[in-house]
């Protein structure tokens, strides 16, 4: 294996979209990679519970502390929550977006500033072959590509989500319009998640960047879930439930509201939402995002098993009528892996022109609503909860899916030979 430099703002333990990058790496060696990350950005909780890579670690934003400091910083702060100074100004600045437009530039360039000057010191210490940058809203990105300028070390990206055309606070998106097409350019390989972002890019930058694309389906490790008896958490419940997990943040929002709405005009039969997530009830309540038979709570990584797998349905939606149509038209979310194996019916709340939609349909494993229809929704739900040889159908496909495209094995042999040394 080459010696990997990650680049990362968010990355494991971090609840979320990092869970992907620790199933990337988990079974490589320790000494093979090492991870530059946020200090900040890795939470108390999941600092102490969550999952930790064994590769060595390197905070941009707090250069001197380890991950021992982080761990032993978390044991102690159990209400304070750690922030520097950078990070309370980053809080206070994006609940104004005056602030933010006042303040933005300098809070992105400092942090562009600092992962460089933090990769190169990793440079100097550490005997590194390639670097590999996982997207966020464009400082690790641009970071990456100034390191690469100045050391003339090889470069992949891993894409979670689109770059330019993506919905980010100024000067994101400009600096998205006039980075993306360099970053591109200088990439050795460009790792995406599915076919419908691999078609979106070559129809911007054409044919020529096909070689460089690579498809890592979105993983995670099944034991958890096959673990678990199917079925034996669920009987004698006295209603049906809903089940959400994940961050709310704009895709997902309208679609969201649409599901409130629908369960409340269910009268019939009794049905509850729950919400498990990591933003605070009163956030997602003010968003809109509000019923009397809706339930919010959180959870880390490892009880999602239990908890996926006691749902009646698992909720997966996409918004209509967004800032960044780009953005829902080419998501999978991570959340739909976790759903595919949790041996429960699926239902997809999503506009047709997305690729989540298209791909459900192609193989057959999840009710899908994909008008902006509320009574539409209601109808689907309680077809669901009634018609039990469409969820067995629907759950023995999405096994069958999961297994085809999202199975880590298969994904770990992928991205293992893309950094062996004959590669």
């Amino acid at each position: 294996m080459k010696k990997v430099l990650i680049i990362s703002s968010y990355a494991p333990p971090a609840i979320g979209g990092p869970q992907n990058l620790y199933n990337l790496f988990r079974d490589l060696p320790k000494d093979s990679y090492y991870v530059l990350t946020s200090f900040y950005n890795i939470d108390n909780d999941s600092a102490k519970k969550g999952a930790w890579l064994s590769g060595e670690y390197f905070f941009y934003d707090n250069f001197k502390k380890t991950a021992a400091d982080l761990k032993a910083d978390a044991q102690k702060q159990d209400v304070i929550k750690r922030r520097s100074w950078v990070s309370k100004i980053k809080h206070l600045v994006k609940r104004s977006k005056i602030l933010w437009v006042a303040m933005g530039p300098f809070i992105i360039f400092g942090q562009i500033l600092l992962i460089t000057i933090s990769a190169i010191k990793v440079f100097k210490k550490r005997q590194i072959d390639e670097i590999l940058v996982f997207s966020d809203y464009g400082p690790a990105l641009i970071g990456t590509y100034i390191v690469h300028l100045i050391t003339k070390k090889a470069y992949s990206i891993f894409l979670f989500d689109l770059y330019k055309g993506n919905f980010f606070p100024f000067p994101g998106n400009f600096l998205a319009n006039l980075f993306e097409k360099r970053i591109f350019a200088g990439a050795r390989k460009i790792i995406v998640t599915n076919d419908g972002t691999k078609n979106f890019y070559e129809k911007r930058y054409g044919k020529n960047i096909t070689d460089k694309i690579i498809i890592i389906y979105n993983a995670v490790f099944p034991e958890p879930y096959l673990a678990l008896k199917k079925d034996s958490s669920r009987k004698n419940k006295p209603y049906f439930d809903i089940v959400f997990t994940g961050r709310i943040y704009w895709p997902q929002i309208e679609a969201l509201k649409n599901l409130m709405k629908a369960v409340d005009s269910i009268n019939d039969i009794d049905v509850k939402v729950k919400i498990y997530c990591p933003n605070p009830p009163e956030y997602v309540q003010k968003l809109g995002i509000k019923s009397e038979k809706a339930v919010f709570d959180s959870a880390l990584p490892q009880e999602m098993p239990i908890i996926q797998s006691q749902a009646d349905i698992l909720f997966l939606p996409l918004s209509w009528g967004t800032k960044s149509q780009a953005i829902i038209d080419t998501a999978t979310p991570s959340k739909l892996t976790d759903y595919l194996i949790a041996r429960r019916p699926i239902l997809i709340h999503a506009p047709a022109s997305s690729f989540l939609v298209k791909y459900a349909k192609e193989n057959n494993f999840a009710l899908v609503v994909d008008e902006n229809n509320i009574e539409k929704l209601k109808a689907a739900i309680k077809k669901l909860l009634t018609d039990k040889k469409l969820s067995e159908k629907l759950v023995k496909n999405a096994q069958k899916t999961f297994f085809k495209n999202h199975d880590p094995k298969k994904n770990f042999e992928i991205f293992r030979s893309l950094f062996s040394k004959t590669n």
